[in-house]
C-alpha cells in the first residue's frame, strides 16, 4: 500500500487497471487508507493525468456534501464499508466495469441523520413534466442515459434534453448535484432500477 498519491498514480504503470478500490478515512483518522484531502488528491491527479481507471472508493465518511465532492472529483463509485462484503465489492467493480456509477444506497435512500427537505423547497417538483419527474427518479438511482432511455423506451437523445432541464430546473451543475438534489427533496428510484 502506497499513501503517496503521485506513487499510487506513477505505480498503475501504462497499462493501468479498469478499476482502482482507495480506502478513504475521516481526515485525521487515516490509519490505514488515505484521509478524504488525500482520496480528493489523488482524485484530482487522476484526471489531470487523463488515466481511464475508473476509482472505487471504500469509506465510513457519509457526509453527502463529502460523497459530492468526490464524485465532482471524478469518483466512479462511493460505498460504505459498514457491512460490505466480498460480493458486494466484486459486484461493484464489475458494474464499474460495464461503465455504471455507483452512488452509496443510504444516500438514494435518504438515510441519513437529516430527514428528506418538505418545505416549500419540495414544491419546486411541481415544476417538472411528467417525463422529467420520472428521468429524475432514475437520476437518483445512478442510472446513466442509455439505461434511462431502454427503462422509458425513449430515445437517448430525448433523455440528455430532460436531464439539461432537469439542470437548469434544479440549479445543478453536474450530475451528482442533480442525484443529491433529488434525494434531498424525498425522490426515490424506480422499483424497477
Amino acid at each position: 500500500m502506497t499513501r503517496d498519491v503521485r506513487g499510487f498514480l506513477d505505480g498503475l504503470g501504462t497499462d493501468p487497471p479498469q478499476v482502482a478500490i482507495l480506502d478513504v478515512e475521516s481526515d485525521g483518522e487515516a490509519a490505514i487508507g488515505c484521509s478524504v484531502t488525500e482520496g480528493l488528491n489523488l482524485l484530482r491527479e487522476a484526471r489531470k493525468r487523463r488515466l481511464e481507471v475508473r476509482m472505487l472508493l471504500l469509506s465510513a465518511v457519509s457526509t453527502p456534501e463529502v460523497i459530492s465532492q468526490c464524485f465532482d472529483e471524478g469518483a466512479s463509485g462511493y460505498l460504505f464499508r459498514a457491512g460490505l462484503g466480498v460480493n458486494a465489492v466484486s459486484s461493484a467493480v464489475q458494474s464499474l466495469v460495464r461503465g455504471e456509477r455507483l452512488f452509496p444506497v443510504q444516500l438514494l435512500r435518504n438515510d441519513f441523520e437529516h430527514p428528506p427537505v418538505t418545505s416549500p423547497t419540495a414544491s419546486v417538483l411541481l415544476l417538472l413534466t411528467q417525463r422529467e419527474r420520472e428521468v429524475l427518479q432514475y437520476v437518483a438511482g445512478g442510472a446513466d442515459n442509455l439505461k434511462i432511455a431502454a427503462h422509458l423506451q425513449i430515445a437517448e437523445r430525448t433523455v440528455k434534453s430532460h436531464v439539461t432541464q432537469l439542470y437548469r430546473k434544479l440549479g445543478a451543475e453536474n450530475r451528482t448535484q442533480l442525484a443529491l438534489r433529488a434525494c434531498h427533496l424525498g425522490v426515490r428510484p424506480p422499483p424497477d432500477l
